[in-house]
């Protein structure tokens, strides 16, 4: 999910300042997402024998172990793991015959560099899904709390001018709030901020949009 599809696009105001390293679930699932898009073409390359499948995998991984590290996720580990079965691939190969044809050790190596990519592929569309069902069920429990809260409160005016004053002030409300109060404290220890201004976003977006329980502005 990108980040536009989150909650960013028309609220960029919100997130002036943040840096992309604070981006943690929704940021994942954007970067790994975006290195994923890529990985098609690569296996078509497979499919046609191209030559230079097994070196365009191996900056595949190579770039994949990149983004996992800058995401700060122990699962870029892997990928150099799996890089290192495909330079190993002809080995055993090699060990029990020496001058054997390119197409066989070719062959091995491109094969190898499949099997790498099917697991690369595995671990990073499990940790997407892992990030996809954490927000999921935050932004249900928010939108829950929020319903709690405006039985009993008004949001304040949104400000466009102002949105992540907005956004901390409804915050702040909530967590002074009896009902409410356990659940933000749960979400402030579980998410990074930036996730939960896009959870906030797109929770009160909807609500906004409903002119539900909204003070007008004087």
């Amino acid at each position: 999910m990108a980040l536009r599809e989150a909650g960013w696009k028309g609220n960029k105001e919100a997130f002036d300042g943040i840096n992309d390293t604070e981006m943690m679930l929704y940021l994942q699932i954007e970067k790994l997402g975006a290195h994923l898009n890529v990985l098609s073409p690569l296996i078509d390359r497979y499919q046609r024998g191209d030559q230079t499948f097994a070196d365009e995998a191996l900056r595949w991984l190579d770039e994949a172990e990149k983004t996992m590290s800058n995401l700060r996720l122990p699962e870029g580990a892997e990928m150099s793991m799996l890089r290192g079965r495909i330079l190993r691939s002809t080995d055993e190969i090699l060990s029990a015959q020496v001058n054997q044809p390119k197409s066989v050790l070719r062959k091995a190596r491109n094969v190898a560099a499949s099997q790498a990519l099917d697991r690369a592929e595995e671990i990073m569309r499990a940790r997407i899904l892992e990030a996809e069902n954490r927000l999921k069920f935050f932004e249900e429990k928010f939108s829950e709390a929020l319903t709690h809260y405006m039985l009993s409160c008004r949001l304040p005016a949104k400000d466009p001018q102002a949105y992540d004053q907005w956004l901390s002030q409804i915050w702040s409300h909530m967590r002074s709030y009896e009902k409410t109060r356990p659940l933000i404290l749960y979400m402030s220890a579980s998410l990074s901020p930036s996730d939960r201004s896009i959870i906030m976003i797109r929770v009160l977006d909807r609500a906004v949009q409903k002119n539900i329980n909204v003070q007008p502005r004087e």
